[in-house]
């Protein structure tokens, strides 16, 4: 057997596993980074721009004592102590956003002063001294269902109450949503105009076209 048998043999070898008379390994390479692309950056994008402040009947309302846990080291959980179990709420604005709530900011300029009065005012974080203060007392948070991605959701918080005081309020959520979506366009515009949308284009023109995405060559099961 002379050498161009045996490389045509190799190559036959290496691509005798079809789909839909495509070769196998490079469709599916081709579909995992369309598929990539579409939920990690495209999907989320289009929900986040259809999010809207929730209708009344939409809100759904827990009571219980407040309490939060930590997610890492710098973000944290709000949560109610019920009767019947412990459960935690979302303040993420998007499927990439943050878990921060939007508290009122006194109440962390309060703590910030107190520090200073100690003489213990530095770059600390100071939402889990907050958090702290709080935890056991009686509290009310008001929720929705918000869809983030096409398998995910949570239950995003719009009102908190505690101890008879409003902590966040809806009207704080309202401008996050509103920021959320005057930041859609320019992501949207950066998405399309970069390397990422040209590279998926390529991607998706060699799958219809039956093409091997790195060679340019068309592939047939011959």
């Amino acid at each position: 057997m002379d050498n161009n048998t045996e490389k045509n043999t190799s190559s036959t070898t290496k691509k005798r596993y079809f789909i839909l008379g495509r070769p196998a390994v490079p469709l599916l390479q081709s579909l995992t980074y369309i598929y990539f692309c579409v939920y990690f950056f495209y999907t989320p994008l289009y929900f986040t721009h259809v999010t809207e402040f929730p209708k009344e009947d939409e809100i759904h309302y827990s009571e219980g004592l407040f309490t939060f846990r930590p997610l890492d080291r710098h973000r944290y959980q709000m949560g109610l102590i019920t009767p019947a179990k412990t459960e935690f709420f979302s303040c993420v604005s998007s499927y990439t956003g943050s878990n921060i709530c939007e508290v009122n900011r006194i109440h962390f300029k309060q703590i910030d002063e107190e520090l200073r009065n100690k003489g213990e005012f530095s770059n600390q974080d100071t939402t889990p001294i907050l958090y702290k203060r709080w935890q056991g007392k009686p509290a009310k948070i008001a929720w929705f269902t918000q869809r983030y991605n096409i398998f995910s959701t949570g239950r995003r918080i719009v009102q908190v109450i505690i101890d008879g005081k409003e902590v966040l309020s809806n009207e704080r959520v309202i401008n996050t949503i509103n920021s959320e979506k005057s930041k859609f366009i320019a992501i949207l515009c950066l998405v399309l105009s970069s390397p990422l949308m040209f590279f998926s284009a390529i991607m998706l023109k060699r799958i219809i076209l039956n093409r091997d995405p790195f060679s340019g060559e068309k592939n047939t099961k011959n």
